[in-house]
């Protein structure tokens, strides 16, 4: 039988068109926009000045406290500038604009070069993994960014008794993590076996939905070897990949409101971070690249690339024979969640999943319509929230922390937006409405 969660969900068209296609590797860039901070929490202080020499793998910027994270060079080169440049969420903030030294050659072939072995990787001590972890600067690349050796570091008190790994992918047309499972699947159940040392080899449980059967078959018989490794396969469902939908779908837990899966003994790592941890433990490479999906109606070979940090939208559009002038929407992830770009020399960063391509087809200029007390905004909702009652209190700004504390519970999954046939545009209501709950509550 096959595991989800209860509560709502929707089913979107999946548009998977990448997904059997092989990772191919990008041709290093004439320059690198490597954005200084690429995390939740405090900012990173910047190392580096202009005109400064630098090799992979080299300490950019370092994190100012617990909650942050190190950024590193990708490639060898010659830093040009230190800038204030548009980030793909639209946020202005600092830069390091890098020459490269490697200039035209194949990505691949550089990465090659570190795969050079860490001294006994397979009884590093637990403190040590987290240590070597926050050292390279590696985050949850599932979107949110938040630094892994804090995920992996719980107060005494919260024990920890099951790891989930994120495999879901449920966003249409994203399948990066797809590819990983695929081709890299050994890699990430090492990696798991590294945060089971952490934990003490509670058991783990690896989500995959129904709709990649190549990826659970790769993944359960690279997890054979081990007992305590478990493929949970999931029903093809929007939003599985949600933490909270995840843990109730797999261990029939609730999460409690404002909650975390800390509070029911779980911790949630996506499998490209996990293979991060691996490259970091076994190899001694911190986080400077990640595997990207290149999608949308107008990309017609669409797939998955492998590219450094700092490389630009402009550039992914060449490399794929992207015509700019039939691009009418640039998305920064998948349709449900993904966020319109602000500029095309845009960097790539630690938690961009994808980066999809659409013409005027694909583009509708919505226009709200009154309510029509349906209610499929409930029903689609999987944290059970009065959307419509929310949305229209936040449009006529009478909103407090007191009465709408709950809608910090929402995820932002879309879900309510996606099934409304009035065209509300309900999730930018409800972010809206966490955003000055927030406030208040400040």
């Amino acid at each position: 039988m096959l595991n989800t969660f209860r509560m709502g969900g929707i089913h979107p068209p999946q548009e998977k068109h990448s997904a059997q296609i092989p990772l191919s590797y990008a041709k290093v860039p004439e320059k690198l926009l490597i954005p200084v901070n690429q995390h939740i929490g405090q900012p990173c202080e910047i190392l580096v000045n202009k005109r400064d020499e630098v090799s992979r793998g080299m300490l950019l910027a370092k994190a100012t406290g617990f909650i942050s994270s190190n950024v590193h060079a990708p490639l060898d080169g010659v830093v040009e500038k230190i800038m204030k440049f548009p980030q793909l969420s639209g946020k202005i903030d600092q830069c390091i604009l890098l020459k490269p030294k490697q200039t035209g050659q194949d990505y691949a072939r550089i990465i090659a070069g570190d795969l050079t072995a860490a001294n006994d990787p397979e009884n590093i001590p637990a403190g040590e993994i987290r240590q070597r972890i926050a050292e390279s600067g590696i985050v949850g690349m599932g979107g949110a960014g938040f630094p892994t050796h804090v995920k992996l570091t719980p107060p005494q008190e919260k024990r920890i008794d099951a790891l989930i790994i994120n495999g879901a992918e449920c966003e249409p047309f994203i399948t990066s993590d797809h590819r990983v499972m695929l081709e890299k699947s050994e890699e990430i159940i090492k990696g798991i076996r590294l945060l089971q040392r952490i934990f003490g080899q509670i058991p783990v449980y690896i989500g995959i939905e129904q709709n990649k059967p190549d990826a659970s078959a790769k993944m359960r018989s690279a997890a054979q070897p081990f007992k305590n490794i478990f493929i949970s396969d999931l029903q093809v469902k929007y939003p599985q990949g949600g933490e909270k939908q995840l843990i109730k779908a797999i261990l029939k837990r609730e999460v409690p409101s404002k909650g975390l899966p800390m509070d029911v003994g779980v911790i949630v790592q996506n499998v490209a971070t996990v293979l991060a941890i691996h490259d970091a433990i076994y190899f001694g490479r911190p986080l400077m690249e990640r595997v990207v999906t290149i999608s949308g109606n107008i990309v017609e070979a669409p797939g998955n690339i492998v590219v450094p940090v700092g490389t630009a939208v402009s550039y992914l559009m060449d490399s794929f024979g992207i015509d700019p002038g039939r691009v009418k929407m640039v998305l920064n992830g998948g349709p449900m969640m993904g966020k319109t770009i602000f500029s095309l020399e845009s960097p790539v960063t630690k938690t961009t999943s994808a980066i999809l391509f659409f013409d005027e087809k694909a583009y509708v200029s919505r226009h709200e319509n009154a309510c029509i007390r349906c209610g499929n905004c409930i029903e689609s909702c999987p944290m059970g929230l009065p959307v419509a009652q929310y949305a229209e209190s936040i449009r006529s700004n009478q909103i407090n922390k007191d009465d709408f504390s709950g809608i910090l519970d929402c995820i932002e999954c879309g879900s309510c937006a996606f099934s409304c046939p009035a065209d509300r545009r309900l999730a930018h209501w409800l972010r809206l409405g966490k955003s000055m709950v927030k406030r208040e509550m400040n």
